[in-house]
């Protein structure tokens, strides 16, 4: 019975002394369980029963280190547990960073930039200029009426896009509302009625992602045109080549405005040797695609290569649109499915 007790006072000291040596820290951003190479750390955000952060966790240079997927928020307190391999617990509370005072994030873009929007546009894109607090878009995001009244099941519900740096956001408006034949589309109509006038809100009370809010409110007012139905034709674009020798632009005219957040990613120039280098510029409304290539024009053929899931306003993609089928799921995605424009450099005369 001594040996008994002796032998568990023995073990609680032991357990109790793994886990005093074990070392909990927060280095920017990242958590670490100094003095053990195994165990498990987890980090809860606030108090209460709340899930733990989401993120990673791996062994780094004899501590057990997790980075939380997202920045850690002003104002808010932190819970780090660690576990031994032995079951000995550690805790230790953290801050957040430091809540700035002085506001700076602002929305800089809204796209499509133009002032009329198809009645069954299918996408708005809010870039901001610095990363901002994620499950705000729906209470902070408004559409407006002509009389100044907030219209309700306008967007996805649900839904908030964001790109991985958190300063562009990707809204979509309710499908079910937009594709014709559907049940919402017959009782509720689309979301933007052709000659109706609108106002987009953005409420300055949204914060960033280190919890300040907007230097400002945002608004776009824009009328609603009528519906795009075709799908967009590459064989109607024009092309206008620029002279061998220079770095003029290659200028690409949609004769219709396009996704703007897909034009920087789905059209590519191409010689012999494969894919060319520049930079890319839209304007004109998102109707306009210009490259500017890093070395200068050379005499030969060149190929203007389009991955067929671009998209106009509509979401009406090249050969398909977007009422084809009622069951499409409204995603971006990536496809190997391209298509080439050729067309030559000359050299000027």
């Amino acid at each position: 019975m001594v040996r008994s007790l002796a032998f568990a006072v023995v073990l609680a000291l032991s357990t109790a002394a793994a886990a005093q040596s074990v070392s909990i820290q927060l280095d920017a951003n990242i958590f670490k369980a100094v003095g053990s190479a195994g165990g498990t750390l987890t980090v809860y955000a606030g108090a209460g029963d709340v899930p733990p952060l989401v993120g990673t966790t791996a062994v780094e240079n004899g501590a057990v280190v997790f980075r939380p997927k997202f920045p850690l928020s002003p104002g808010v307190r932190y819970r780090a547990v660690f576990v031994a391999p032995n079951g000995a617990t550690t805790e230790r509370m953290f801050d957040g960073p430091p809540r700035p005072s002085t506001p700076t994030a602002r929305v800089e873009h809204v796209y499509p930039s133009a002032d009329v929007l198809p009645s069954n546009q299918l996408r708005l894109y809010i870039y901001f200029s610095a990363p901002m607090s994620r499950g705000e878009a729906e209470q902070r995001i408004h559409l407006l009426d002509d009389r100044g009244q907030v219209l309700r099941g306008v967007f996805l519900p649900g839904q908030e896009l964001w790109d991985p740096g958190n300063r562009r956001l990707t809204m979509t408006f309710d499908p079910g509302r937009i594709k014709r034949d559907l049940v919402s589309n017959r009782s509720m109509g689309p979301p933007i009625a052709e000659g109706k006038q609108y106002t987009l809100v953005v409420d300055r009370e949204w914060r960033d992602a280190k919890g300040v809010p907007l230097v400002e409110s945002f608004r776009k007012p824009f009328r609603g045109g009528p519906a795009v139905r075709q799908p967009p034709d590459p064989k109607a674009w024009t092309i206008s080549p620029p002279a061998a020798g220079s770095r003029t632009p290659l200028v690409v005219d949609f004769r219709r405005p396009m996704n703007y957040t897909l034009l920087q990613r789905m059209l590519k120039v191409n010689d012999k040797a494969g894919e060319i280098s520049g930079t890319i510029d839209v304007g004109r409304n998102e109707t306009e695609w210009r490259f500017t290539p890093r070395q200068s024009w050379t005499a030969g053929s060149y190929r203007l290569v389009v991955d067929t899931s671009l998209e106009d306003l509509a979401g009406n993609k090249i050969g398909q649109p977007f009422d084809i089928d009622v069951f499409d799921k409204i995603t971006e995605h990536l496809t190997t499915a391209t298509m080439a424009i050729p067309f030559e450099i000359r050299r000027s005369r």
